[in-house]
């Protein structure tokens, strides 16, 4: 990171800190993010106090993240549609998403559910590993598979980051419609010190992001979206 991207007294205070004091800080820290944002997950700031004070909470959030020199300023490693997608995969993970769609453990502001076969297996095959590797490093793959599903108006996931458990986030479109009509909607990351970037994931897409050191969000999910995703972890090592 840049110095000017650096909250210099704060950085020289977490360098005195041992990695699990670093952790606890920086969880601490993360419980400002949601004072930044309206409740429809948009970026708030009224006047030039509260974006300085945005820029430094995104900043430091960045410096406490592990191997943050290596980590692009807007936290993604790639974007794009990967050789290894392919029909008959995306197929497969499609029929298991929505198999399980009817299987969901958790809701908030959208519905989680448990990687199947297809996914799990994809989790730990060593071309994904070696995909991931070549665009952040070397990597440790959690063997976490997620499917999310935002199919509900109003629908979405607040502004965060991930844990470092889940550093490295690779999230996957596998169904996106949307009436004709209807605004679709995106990921959206915040670097520090720059513009919102918004993403919008075609379906057999892939986004590979630093979730643990951008601030991201997504959208509102308006009245006609159906949305399927799966998102897999990984680690630096």
């Amino acid at each position: 990171m840049s110095e000017s991207l650096r909250p210099v007294s704060v950085c020289a205070f977490t360098d005195q800190l041992s990695p699990e004091e670093r952790s606890i800080f920086k969880s601490l820290i993360c419980e400002k993010i949601s004072e930044y944002f309206d409740e429809a997950n948009n970026l708030s700031l009224h006047g030039l106090e509260e974006e300085d004070s945005f820029f430094q909470v995104a900043s430091i959030i960045r410096y406490l993240t592990p191997f943050h020199e290596e980590i692009p300023i807007n936290g993604v490693a790639y974007y794009g549609r990967p050789q290894w997608m392919n029909a008959t995969l995306l197929m497969k993970l499609q029929a298991e998403a929505l198999d399980r769609k009817y299987q969901k453990l958790d809701r908030t502001d959208h519905f989680l559910s448990c990687g199947g076969p297809v996914a799990d297996a994809l989790a730990i095959n060593s071309e994904i590993v070696d995909f991931v590797a070549c665009h952040t490093g070397k990597v440790v793959p959690t063997g976490i598979a997620s499917y999310l599903y935002y199919d509900f108006a109003g629908g979405g996931i607040k502004p965060h980051v991930d844990t470092e458990v889940f550093s490295i986030n690779m999230m996957l479109m596998l169904r996106h419609q949307v009436a004709s009509e209807g605004e679709s909607s995106s990921t959206v990351l915040f670097p520090p010190g720059l513009p919102p970037e918004y993403y919008k994931l075609q379906v057999g897409e892939v986004m590979l992001m630093y979730g643990s050191s951008t601030i991201h969000t997504r959208t509102m999910i308006n009245l006609s979206e159906d949305i399927h995703l799966l998102t897999i972890g990984f680690n630096r090592r």
